[in-house]
């Protein structure tokens, strides 16, 4: 028990800005068996931002609930993913071969697309939870906390079905690196059942949204630098999210 406790905070810690570390036995075992608690770290952090969505919206307008849910989600995980996105959209749609995709992922400035890519994926999120919020509270509560989780477990899904390529030694590669079946079924079986709980015939959608967008980010990735880096796995992480949102909105 206490090893799968240790393996939880190791996630939290790699996902997170959240100090956990000094509750956390860190070492390389912690870290591969880390992965299949992504989902339940994503979860916990769309139980906080879908918190601070249901505070502020009590009192406030709808728009500043939605901002500064999405503000807490950003700071909660020191915009770890975004910023995987931003460089994964600078690489792949500024590079001309998977080398030169590659190199310019290593570099931290931001350029054109990957500022474009954020502010479509912020913008569209933002108009996305606006109009779920719609539906009531404890619909809008459940979409976030599902595709907060969802996200994750797509990420895992990815580094399944792809090698990863990086130049460099990153955050990403010890993990992608020794993941197992194991680690990627319990990675995956958590938030499907939590989506099923909260949505039921909803969450068929939902899901097979979620498996098509994993199978096609995934061959992307492989056509444009012939596998994926921890960028990669960002970019997963905020399209998924968006996936989820829409797909229930459009079944709801």
């Amino acid at each position: 028990m206490k090893d799968v406790w240790n393996h939880f905070l190791t996630a939290v810690m790699l996902l997170t800005r959240l100090p956990v570390g000094r509750w956390c036995r860190h070492s390389p075992e912690a870290v591969a068996s880390s992965v299949a608690y992504f989902p339940a770290v994503g979860a916990l952090v769309g139980l906080l931002c879908a918190g601070v969505f249901a505070a502020v919206e009590c009192a406030f307008p709808v728009k500043l609930a939605v901002l500064l849910s999405m503000l807490v989600g950003v700071l909660i995980t020191g915009a770890f993913h975004e910023d995987g996105l931003a460089d994964a959209a600078d690489g792949i749609f500024g590079g001309r071969n998977p080398f030169q995709r590659m190199e310019i992922m290593k570099d931290s400035r931001l350029g054109s697309f990957g500022a474009l890519a954020l502010w479509f994926v912020l913008s569209a999120k933002f108009f996305l939870m606006e109009a779920i919020l719609a539906k009531g509270l404890l619909f809008s509560v459940q979409a976030i906390v599902c595709a907060h989780a969802a996200s994750r477990a797509a990420a895992v899904a990815v580094m399944q079905l792809q090698p990863h390529v990086g130049l460099d030694t990153t955050r990403s590669q010890p993990f992608c690196r020794t993941l197992t079946r194991l680690q990627v079924w319990g990675a995956l079986a958590p938030p499907a059942v939590l989506t099923l709980f909260c949505f039921d015939v909803a969450a068929m959608q939902v899901l097979g949204s979620v498996t098509l967008v994993v199978f096609l980010l995934a061959n992307f990735f492989h056509r444009k630098i012939g596998g994926i880096t921890g960028d990669c796995l960002g970019a997963t992480v905020q399209i998924t999210e968006l996936t989820v949102l829409a797909a229930l909105l459009n079944r709801s």
